[in-house]
């Protein structure tokens, strides 16, 4: 960590500094920096900076945090290394974050001259820039030339002195002192006036996917230490963008939607495959306390013993695919597409009629593999489908909270109901499955005989719940 002061001064296109006594030679970097905020500019609002850049002596990850005034900054750095970046920095910025994912939303390509200004005695006070920077945000491209004055170890008032000698030369300070601020202007003038308006519907989903986005950077570092939870609340998250991706679709260009889908489908087998043998653990052992099998029982040692085997190989091989240039691909395209996502024509309509009809949409499909689960009621695949369809009912009613409100929160609950019961349901029969072979032993037969009575007891509660949340309108 370290204290920033520094000043940003407006030059002309090949406009030079004068001559500042003790100022050295100047030495040429060339800097690139991609700047991440989320899709409302959340960090820059609140002035804090989030940046990777390559080039010059500190390149690495920046944190730059509000100081005492605009001129005063604390600034935390952590090596390139991460291709995102490093929690230590992340949690510095959680507040104005609030879980929102961190998006690429601006690159500028900086051309720096730099030379140290000295004192008398050799002393180092500050360093002296002269910045020609090509800037690219969301919604334009643009260049300047800038001279920045940072002290490095130079007295406060040192900076004064300097702004009167370069005030003498016609060189001001910068209207905008911030770089990123000056490149996101427009962006965030452009977002101020979306949000004034009528809610657009695929403004709507995108927030949405990059609440969840978020949630998936914010738990990587868990995922990896196989912390409580992690994987289940990534699975879930991943599980979501699928949904409202293919729900929304129609939304947006098709072809960049199904690469998503595609590579979230992959990540989710990974992560799921380590839940699965959590679950199939706890319900086990959930199901040897109901039928009463004593806490010391060898079975219980054995199950736990094999399932939390198979976690342990699953979650090494999930930690190896998320070490993968597939996985870091699969992060930046989402980002990459959440910042500028290719939309059709049905983008900007108002997003109540439109996302109303595409969610009904949705509710048509779980009515159909509703009606085929009631055809073939013993068909567990049938019903493991048909819960399928209610969980994108679910995802996609929660991702149009914010046009519906608590309609849509309430239908959501309705269509969670569904998929807990028809969840149970498939549980019992992975279970079943599972101590097929071990048949004729006591305590295997009543924990088979509970499996069949539970499954039984929770389609009937899914089939209710499925009726009710048919018949629920939003």
């Amino acid at each position: 960590m370290s204290q920033e002061i520094e000043r940003a001064f407006e030059l002309a296109p090949g406009q030079e500094l004068p001559a500042l006594p003790g100022l050295g030679e100047f030495r040429e970097f060339i800097l690139e920096a991609t700047y991440y905020d989320t899709r409302h500019f959340a960090l820059t609002r609140a002035r804090h900076v989030l940046r990777r850049r390559a080039g010059g002596e500190d390149e690495g990850w920046h944190v730059k945090l509000p100081g005492t005034d605009i001129e005063h900054r604390v600034e935390h750095h952590a090596p390139l290394g991460t291709p995102r970046p490093p929690a230590e920095l992340r949690a510095l910025i959680e507040g104005p974050l609030a879980g929102e994912a961190l998006l690429p939303v601006a690159r500028l390509h900086t051309v720096r001259r730099q030379a140290e200004l000295r004192g008398p005695s050799g002393e180092l006070w500050a360093l002296v820039c002269v910045d020609d920077v090509t800037a690219t945000s969301p919604v334009a491209e643009q260049t300047w030339r800038e001279a920045e004055i940072e002290l490095a170890g130079g007295a406060p008032e040192l900076i004064e002195e300097l702004t009167a000698r370069l005030a003498d030369a016609g060189i001001h300070p910068a209207a905008m002192q911030a770089k990123i601020g000056r490149t996101l202007g427009a962006a965030i003038e452009a977002d101020d006036q979306r949000a004034a308006g009528p809610l657009p519907a695929a403004e709507v989903v995108l927030d949405y996917l990059s609440s969840q986005l978020g949630t998936l950077q914010a738990l990587e570092a868990g995922v990896l230490a196989d912390q409580p939870d992690a994987v289940h609340r990534s699975r879930v998250a991943t599980r979501r963008m699928r949904s409202a991706l293919a729900t929304f679709e129609p939304l947006f260009d098709r072809s960049e939607v199904r690469s998503l889908r595609s590579e979230l489908a992959w990540h989710a087998v990974e992560l799921g495959v380590p839940r699965d043998a959590e679950v199939l653990r706890d319900h086990l052992l959930s199901a040897l306390d109901s039928i009463g099998v004593p806490d010391d029982a060898a079975q219980r040692d054995e199950i736990a013993a094999q399932l939390n085997g198979v976690h342990r190989a699953a979650h090494t091989e999930l930690a190896e695919t998320m070490a993968t240039e597939r996985y870091d691909l699969l992060h930046d395209l989402l980002a990459g597409w959440l910042v500028a996502p290719e939309v059709t024509a049905a983008a900007g309509a108002p997003a109540v009629p439109l996302l109303h009809g595409l969610l009904d949409k949705a509710r048509g499909k779980a009515a159909e593999r509703y009606g085929r689960a009631l055809a073939a009621p013993a068909d567990l695949p049938g019903w493991h489908e048909a819960r399928k369809a209610a969980k994108a009912v679910r995802y996609c009613a929660e991702a149009v909270v914010a046009a519906f409100g608590d309609r849509a929160r309430t239908h959501a609950a309705a269509w969670e109901a569904v998929t807990d019961a028809l969840g149970e349901v498939q549980d019992s029969a992975v279970a079943r499955e599972v101590f097929a072979d071990q048949a004729g032993d006591p305590v295997v037969d009543a924990l088979l005989a509970f499996q069949v009575g539970r499954g039984k007891a929770e389609l009937a509660r899914g089939r209710a719940a499925l009726e009710a949340a048919l018949s629920a309108s939003l």
